[in-house]
């Protein structure tokens, strides 16, 4: 019977094989322990007691891969992803980002930008959060800078606003926006939103890159001073004591 049902797939097609060889097994099985509660009828067994007993240790020994199979059987029907699909999957310790080479009835293959293998339970794919961008029609990423409080926030934005849809992988260029998020100890930080198509060929990683090399470049071009950690130090003017103080320190510090 395994034979004759692996016969009609087709030899190249090695998936639909083990699809066909494992129903076989299914099928065999299950004629096996039907032929046994047969026996145990004609012997005067009680047989609801023992299929009991039988499936709730097949539940606790196998209950691992039955969720898996259920699981398997979820992402097929539900279609939220599949094979090729850019996901990201965030566990407690890890996340998981890249391409879907395999789902198979235990588990899925992701394969990571490091071009490493993740073997994932599909239990976990069912149960852990997940991102996903391919499936998507835009994506919208952002970066976050610090600026200087002297810096004209309204020309910084429309500066880095126009760089930023210069780029041609940015789509819904009319979305781009230049947020003034935070106000720092010594620095007012920026946060910009823009959108991209996770099916244009190119990774978020790269994306964002590129987006941060230009906004770089473009305070520098423009002089918008990119703030970082630092300590600000105000005196009286007229405090001549304190200011020789100070450039004694500056000096014993260079010495």
């Amino acid at each position: 019977k395994k034979k004759l049902i692996a016969n009609l797939t087709s030899e190249k097609d090695e998936y639909s094989r083990k699809v066909a060889v494992l129903i076989s097994d299914i099928v065999f099985y299950i004629l096996i322990v039907f032929s046994i509660f047969i026996w145990f009828e004609i012997l005067w067994f009680n047989v609801w007691v023992i299929l009991g007993w039988i499936s709730f240790w097949i539940w606790f020994a196998f209950k691992e891969i039955l969720g898996n199979m259920i699981a398997w059987i979820m992402i097929l029907t539900t279609k939220e992803f599949k094979l090729w699909d850019i996901i990201e999957v965030q566990d407690w310790f890890n996340f998981y980002f890249w391409r879907i080479e395999e789902i198979t009835i235990r588990y899925t293959l992701i394969r990571t930008l490091e071009l490493r293998k993740v073997i994932m339970p599909n239990l976990n794919l069912i149960t852990l959060p997940i991102k996903t961008f391919t499936s998507e029609d835009f994506v919208r990423l952002e970066t976050i800078l610090s600026v200087h409080y002297d810096t004209d926030l309204e020309k910084a934005s429309e500066v880095i606003k126009e760089a930023i849809n210069w780029l041609d992988f940015i789509i819904e260029k009319d979305k781009t926006k230049i947020l003034v998020d935070t106000f720092g100890d010594s620095w007012i930080i920026l946060k910009a939103w823009y959108f991209f198509d996770p099916n244009g060929g190119e990774i978020y990683p790269v994306i964002q890159s590129d987006v941060n090399r230009v906004i770089y470049e473009t305070c520098v071009k423009a002089w918008i001073v990119i703030s970082y950690p630092h300590t600000v130090i105000t005196f009286d003017k007229n405090d001549k004591n304190l200011l020789w103080n100070l450039l004694y320190l500056i000096k014993k510090t260079k010495e």
